[in-house]
């Protein structure tokens, strides 16, 4: 539907209004019951509104229909029954109208105005259903008058539609028309005729329209002059003039429709009303459409003279049996006839060159006998002596007896087509003949598809012929398993007007199949124009053998391996590939590299790949930084790379080995996890065993600080004690609460979690350490301590605690080492020295029985142990720290019994830097 927008409540408003108005004037109207009008105003707006403005205007109509009826007679549900009646059959109209009619164009054709008066019928039988209905159930109609009054109210609905909306509609329509001074004084003349006749006829100014002569049918005459001149728009215009006119003298007792009452009279007026705006209606679409047919015939011609010359056509029309040839300009032009010269076929003949002249005579000949359509190519000769090709279409047609009535046809200038055919002729023949010569197989295709040509390199190959080669026969050459994927590749590459590359097994005249490298281009003219392809193929079956070796190879290879051509697209990948990065084969091949790598380092890759491929080198990628791998699911995973440049005679392939790290960078992870929790734990473990030993230590400074005060109270209270000798006492007891102090100082260093801090450390200072630690543990155990320490031991740079720790596990091992040994042959050797590079060796040496053979290494493993109740962790914390230490730490056992534990330490240098 065509509906124009509108601006809501204010159109719904104004609408409300126009209806009540309108309908109050058809009730003024009504003699049989007084609300059933034969005139009825509204129902034509209502329909022009939901035509033009949609089927939103249609609370106005409600509305409208509600207050004229609530004024008028009834109560409020025989109102609203009207109203929705109304309301329906307006709705219902636009509809029928909208859906079969063609909406607000109805009145373009002939077809279109009784679809609309149809649908203008039928619909307005709803609202005196409502109507007279409600109003003779509630007792405002008599049942006996019934048939009476619905057929008033329904002509009067009817008539409204068929008058009153073709006008609002047409009139809400912008006309097309552009008048001259002589339509509008005819168009003034026409209406005023129309009043005159109108008057003369319904007013009473001549004594016959008072007696009721049937003399309306002079006003048709008026009606029908305008449907014929003008448009659908003024035909309206007159109807309603003329139905005004008509209605006031009926109402007045004028005219032939005057009856006995006032109702009959207005329903046999509106009876022909309908009728007159039917058929005038009808009339005007008619000559409407009749005039846009004539102006697209007219314009059919002026494209198609336009056409004739723009494509340097002839026209000619020849009437056979006077041999009289009508033509058109341009055809004199091409054949070279004056503009006054008359054009006879003997002398068209004579323009026509004698070489095609005899085939031009048979020619017309046969068209004379059969009839019918012919096509021709010949050669005329121009006044200035020129030879020009001209192409002749024509046809020709008999009359009643099978003689040659006319003949009518086009003719065209083609010589410039025939000077290319000849030049494209020559470049085909040279084509051939370099084609031929080419140590290629070379092919050409057609826009269709169908190949077009081959060349003896090919037809020499399969060992068939050109004939059984073109279109799609060369399809029969190649092998089963490769002809659905080379189809796939031709054909897309073909609807997208791309270039393509294929491989595919071709069958040699022997009978063996061929690898062949099939490259395609597309092939367009200078216009753009797409003429189809070319293709030139060369043999790879020993490249592809030795392919087919190397997959091998590679598929046998445990790692996953992946072949990427230059342009960083993956052209092969093996088994463990697919497995590791959860694409299949099919998936990988042919998908470019940078897939497989996580979205926040791909930008970057692309550099780095251009950089390896500029310098080609075999070398690990990504050195100095980790490097991560993207499954298909979008998980990363860790990945070693190798990279390894492969050269070809085709392009530059890179061959990457990756190996998936993600167990290895756990367990390394883990372990150094464990390395830190080894020390925490360590400390806390031997932390034990030291506060123990450190015990006996710690109470003989307790011990000797109560003596020495003890004897200062009593020499105090028997006076024999001096200034001096107090002194001398106090200082003790300063020093030994001192070295209390350092031992707790050094035990919780050795607990605290964290980094310790670094010192110039003496060696000879830290064995002293030492001694004075175990020495209550030695004489509890009967175990000889003996040091061998050269004075020259030398200095690390280190922690004290620390290297105090590993120095205290080694000799509490010692110790416990020993315990099933008699007292006798209890003996702990301590030795300090440096080697021959300078570094410092401690070792520290038991009488015991040693420990197993071939567990020099386990020893120092986390959680080993010799020992029924060891934790295995004392070794292992002490490797650590003296490997922190940039030194090592080695067991051996001797032929002579015990075991020996040597650590090597760098020896730090004067300004307190670590030694190299």
């Amino acid at each position: 539907m065509q509906s124009r927008a509108f601006s809501g409540l204010p159109i719904i408003g104004l609408l409300t209004l126009v209806y009540f108005i309108a309908g109050k004037f058809g009730l003024m109207l009504a003699s049989l019951h007084a609300s059933a009008s034969p005139v009825w105003p509204p129902t034509g707006i209502a329909l022009a509104a939901l035509l033009v403005l949609g089927y939103r205007a249609w609370p106005a109509i409600f509305v409208g229909a509600f207050l004229v009826n609530a004024s008028t007679a009834g109560n409020v549900a025989t109102s609203l029954a009207v109203a929705s009646g109304n309301t329906l059959e307006a709705m219902c109209g636009a509809w029928l109208v909208n859906r079969f009619a063609g909406g607000t164009t109805a009145f373009g054709r002939p077809q279109g105005v009784f679809k609309f008066a149809l649908a203008a019928v039928v619909s307005t039988i709803i609202s005196p259903a409502f109507g007279v209905t409600s109003l003779a159930l509630a007792g405002f109609a008599d049942w006996a008058n019934y048939g009476a009054i619905w057929l008033t109210w329904w002509l009067g609905d009817a008539t409204s539609d068929l008058l009153i909306a073709p006008l609002i509609i047409l009139w809400s329509i912008a006309s097309k028309r552009r008048w001259n001074r002589r339509e509008a004084v005819e168009v003034g003349i026409l209406l005023l005729l129309l009043f005159v006749l109108s008057e003369a006829v319904f007013g009473g100014w001549l004594t016959i329209s008072a007696e009721n002569y049937p003399i309306a049918f002079t006003c048709g005459a008026i009606v029908i002059w305008t449907a014929f001149r003008f448009t659908q728009r003024e035909t309206a215009t007159g109807i309603f003039i003329l139905s005004a006119i008509a209605i006031w003298g009926t109402l007045h007792g004028f005219g032939p429709f005057a009856e006995k009452t006032e109702n009959q009279s207005l329903l046999a007026l509106q009876y022909w009303t309908a009728v007159v705006t039917i058929t005038a209606m009808a009339l005007s679409a008619g000559m409407a459409e009749r005039g846009r047919a004539e102006e697209a015939l007219r314009e059919s011609e002026a494209r198609t003279n336009l056409a004739a010359n723009a494509a340097n056509l002839g026209l000619w029309l020849w009437s056979i049996p006077g041999d009289e040839l009508w033509v058109t300009e341009k055809w004199r032009k091409l054949f070279g006839f004056a503009n006054s010269e008359p054009v006879k076929f003997d002398r068209l003949l004579q323009v026509v060159h004698p070489g095609d002249r005899e085939r031009m005579k048979q020619l017309v000949q046969h068209m004379f006998e059969h009839g019918g359509e012919y096509e021709s190519e010949y050669r005329i000769t121009r006044p200035d002596g020129s030879t020009r090709w001209i192409l002749g279409h024509g046809s020709v047609e008999l009359d009643e007896r099978g003689k040659p009535a006319f003949a009518r046809g086009v003719s065209r200038d083609i010589t410039k087509r025939k000077i290319a055919e000849e030049e494209l002729r020559e470049s085909e023949a040279r084509f051939r003949t370099v084609a031929d010569s080419a140590p290629v197989l070379i092919w050409m295709s057609g826009p269709d598809k169908l190949c077009t040509f081959f060349n003896k390199g090919w037809l020499d190959f399969t060992g068939r012929t050109m004939e059984q080669e073109l279109g799609k026969g060369w399809t029969e050459g190649v092998h089963a398993d490769d002809l659905d994927h080379c189809l796939e590749v031709y054909g897309n590459s073909f609807n997208a007007r791309q270039p393509f590359t294929m491989e595919y097994r071709l069958r040699r005249n022997d009978g063996e199949y061929r690898w062949l490298l099939d490259n395609g281009t597309p092939r367009f003219a200078s216009d753009g124009a797409f003429l189809g392809y070319i293709g030139s193929c060369i043999g790879i079956t020993e490249r592809k053998l030795a392919e087919e070796k190397f997959r091998l190879v590679i598929d046998a290879a445990p790692n996953a391996m992946i072949m990427v051509d230059s342009a960083g697209v993956i052209s092969f990948a093996n088994a463990p590939a697919a497995t590791v990065f959860g694409y299949s084969l099919s998936e990988l091949i042919g998908r470019h590299i940078e897939t497989l790598i996580p979205e926040r380092f791909r930008d970057r890759h692309a550099g780095y790949r251009k950089g390896f491929l500029s310098q080609p080198s075999s070398r690990a990628m990504g050195a100095g930084r980790d490097l991560f791998g993207r499954r298909k699911d979008g998980s990363e995973f860790p990945v070693e790379v190798g990279l390894n440049p492969i050269h070809t005679t085709e392009d530059l392939f890179v061959l990457a080995s990756v190996i998936d790290i993600t167990a290895r960078k756990q367990a390394e992870l883990e372990h150094e996890r464990q390395n830190i929790e080894l020390v925490r734990v360590g400390r806390v473990a031997v932390m034990g065993e030291l506060a123990a030993s450190l015990a006996h230590e710690v109470n003989n400074p307790i011990g000797a600080i109560v003596a020495n005060a003890s004897a200062g109270e009593r020499l105090l209270a028997a006076g024999k004690i001096g200034t001096e000798e107090m002194a001398e006492l106090l200082a003790d007891i300063v020093a030994d609460g001192r070295r209390a102090g350092e031992i707790v100082q050094g035990i919780r260093t050795m607990v605290r979690k964290g980094k310790a801090r670094r010192s110039l450390v003496q060696i000879n200072d830290t064995i002293d350490s030492l001694l004075r630690i175990v020495r209550a543990e030695a004489l509890g155990r009967n175990v000889t301590v003996t040091t061998e320490v050269d004075s020259d031991a030398g200095q690390v740079w280190g922690d004290p605690v620390q290297l105090l720790q590993v120095f205290l596990n080694l000799a509490m091992n010692a110790f416990e080492a020993m315990t099933a040994l008699p007292s006798n042959a209890l003996c702990l050797v301590i030795r300090a020295d440096r080697n021959e590079n300078g570094d410092v060796l401690v070792s520290v040496r038991d009488s015991g029985p040693g420990f197993p053979s071939g567990l020099a290494e386990q020893l120092f493993e986390p959680f080993f142990s010799t020992k029924a109740e060891g934790t295995g962790m004392g070794l292992a914390i002490a490797r650590g720290i003296i490997e922190a230490h940039g030194g090592t730490i080695s067991a051996e056992n001797f032929d002579g019994g015990g075991a020996c534990f040597t650590v090597r330490l760098p020896q730090a240098k004067e300004d307190n830097s670590q030694a190299a």
